[in-house]
């Protein structure tokens, strides 16, 4: 929210309107001109771009990792086993154990989160250890409350994609935006 207050100060004639979808609920927004989806991509239906990807890495609370670490880089399947995994459907630890040289399947039990803040907040609380997205966990690495437990981060599957309707982006204010927000995120 604190970079749309950057763009509504460049572009005051512009009204955003932003609205939350959540499909796994069921929860539709109306018609928009431009839409962020998060996901894999493949987007048959509309034209789209990748405005930010990610690199993914594990986490826990510091009273997680002294109750239960020292973890060696978080990479071998037995400190995996032995760990409490935080799910979320968001950020599948099969793109971790595959980056390992591990062929599992996603777990299946264990807490799940299909909010990304709120499964960073589970982590730092000691729920376990969370597969997070280091740029948008920033503030709670950087404050302590979260503590990567490897230095090697992976790419995530998932992106954030600016999509539109085609002819969306010869209006003005949908170019104007989409020059922003890509501007905005490198």
């Amino acid at each position: 929210m604190p970079k749309l207050e950057l763009f509504r100060n460049k572009y005051p004639d512009i009204d955003l309107i932003l609205q939350v979808s959540i499909p796994f609920l069921d929860v539709t927004a109306e018609p928009s001109d431009l839409e962020i989806r998060y996901g894999a991509g493949g987007y048959a239906d509309v034209d789209h771009r990748v405005v930010l990807s990610e690199e993914v890495a594990p986490a826990c609370s510091p009273t997680y990792l002294n109750e239960f670490g020292p973890f060696e880089g978080f990479e071998m399947a037995g400190e995996i086993d032995q760990a409490r995994l935080i799910r979320s459907p968001l950020e599948p630890w099969t793109t971790w154990f595959s980056s390992c040289g591990l062929t599992r399947t996603e777990p299946h039990v264990g807490a799940q989160f299909n909010d990304l803040g709120l499964l960073y907040d589970a982590a730092a609380c000691g729920f376990g250890v969370a597969l997070v997205r280091t740029r948008m966990a920033q503030s709670w690495l950087e404050g302590g409350r979260l503590i990567r437990i490897s230095d090697r981060s992976v790419p995530s599957p998932m992106a954030h994609y600016l999509c539109w309707e085609p002819g969306a982006l010869e209006r003005w204010e949908c170019a104007a935006f989409m020059e922003w927000l890509t501007d905005s995120l490198s």
